[in-house]
């Protein structure tokens, strides 16, 4: 009873005093200014400490797309308890080994050719340069220092090579993490565990999501007045819409341009057709400049099984995305996102300086959020002027 006296006191206290509680916030904002290395420093722990459990949570949240439109088939409209209570478990087990599936198709697809393709590439750049020589010493035959240049011109081949498989080890494994063989199973074991870790969180928040959903619910109600829950849960509506809508468009885009691309490639009698028709597929999920990484890794590895089909593929792909950019990706992602292209241009160059690819993902569907809320909160104070101008008028009438 004393303690409750004393809490009611406080708050009292606190909303008597709206001075008080901007003094301290101000207060804690200098803190934050004067400290700010502290805080940055703090964050990025945090944030280490956390990632499994957000990645889980990002998991999740993909993995949920999956699993509406799986119950939305399986046994929608089952009268047996049984089957309707394990029937989310079931679409569960079924988005995880979809996507499994999806993931071991595109290791098996890409892996062992991108391997070739270095392979290939490294025995064939000699080759290649000397070609390149001869066709300048012939093109500027009649420009003497370019010819003594070219001439004298001679690459450590060997050296080149080791650098070229260095990279694509040192790339794959992360910066170095392959250097040695303690760092190898330390960086394996780290991320195989941080892995399942996250794994794990995202089938508990899979299983527990209306569990979850009731104590959400419950908090919003003892913490915030009515009209606040409104603003929340509208604002969490909106950013899932943008979200789900993104997610779902992007990927059904990258899937029709990663089989018109490996359809085109056959059809033209074109090499590595679904190695390549992968890659673009899923280069494509990265917005905007998904497809120019997709069409230099297609580009490079039609070149390295067929020199000569290169700059058609090039000519190919670029024709196809053009096409798909200006009539497929508006339709299917620009009109569930809601945002015009140069707020999609700015938001992926803004989070992709943030948090590379995984920052300009999630920065078109936040920027949508923004944007929808702020067009809602523009087209509410035009209504409320436009009725407050009217009453206006009429009582000026009067």
């Amino acid at each position: 009873m004393e303690q409750e006296q004393k809490d009611s006191a406080l708050r009292k206290w606190f909303g008597e005093r709206k001075p008080v509680r901007l003094m301290l916030l101000a207060a804690l904002l200098t803190l934050c200014v004067i400290h700010v290395d502290r805080l940055i420093l703090a964050v990025l722990f945090l944030w280490k400490v956390a990632s499994p459990l957000i990645v889980g949570a990002a998991m999740a949240y993909i993995l949920e797309i999956v699993v509406k439109r799986l119950e939305k088939v399986i046994f929608p409209k089952t009268q047996k308890k049984w089957l309707a209570n394990g029937r989310r478990i079931l679409c569960i087990l079924l988005a995880f080994v979809l996507i499994l599936t999806v993931v071991v198709f595109f290791f098996i697809t890409v892996l062992p050719g991108l391997g070739d393709a270095l392979t290939l590439l490294t025995k064939e750049l000699p080759a290649y340069f000397e070609q390149l020589k001869e066709w300048t010493l012939k093109t500027f035959a009649d420009v003497p220092s370019v010819v003594e240049y070219v001439t004298n011109l001679k690459l450590d081949w060997p050296s080149i090579q080791e650098k070229i498989v260095d990279w694509a080890v040192n790339g794959l494994g992360g910066g170095g993490l392959l250097s040695s063989t303690v760092s190898v199973i330390s960086a394996v074991t780290g991320r195989v565990a941080n892995f399942l870790i996250s794994l794990i969180f995202a089938i508990f928040l899979l299983c527990a999501k209306n569990t979850l959903q009731k104590q959400f619910s419950r908090i919003l109600r003892a913490c915030f007045r009515p009209r606040k829950q409104i603003v929340i849960s509208h604002v969490l509506e909106t950013m899932n819409r943008s979200f789900s809508g993104f997610i779902v468009g992007q990927v059904i885009s990258a899937m029709i341009l990663g089989f018109t691309t490996w359809m085109g490639m056959r059809i033209f009698n074109m090499p590595i057709a679904l190695m390549v028709g992968v890659i673009t597929g899923v280069t494509a999920l990265i917005p905007i400049i998904g497809g120019y990484i997709g069409a230099a890794l297609g580009t490079f590895l039609v070149f390295t099984a067929n020199p000569g089909m290169a700059l058609w593929f090039l000519l190919f792909i670029v024709t196809l995305q053009t096409l798909t950019g200006n009539l497929l990706y508006p339709k299917l992602v620009g009109s569930s996102v809601g945002l015009p292209s140069l707020w999609v241009l700015a938001a992926v160059s803004v989070g992709g300086g943030i948090g590379g690819i995984g920052g300009m993902i999630a920065a078109v569907p936040l920027t949508a959020t923004g944007y929808a809320l702020f067009r809602e909160w523009v087209a509410k104070r035009e209504k409320e002027k436009a009725a407050s101008a009217s009453s206006s008028v009429s009582e000026g009438g009067k």
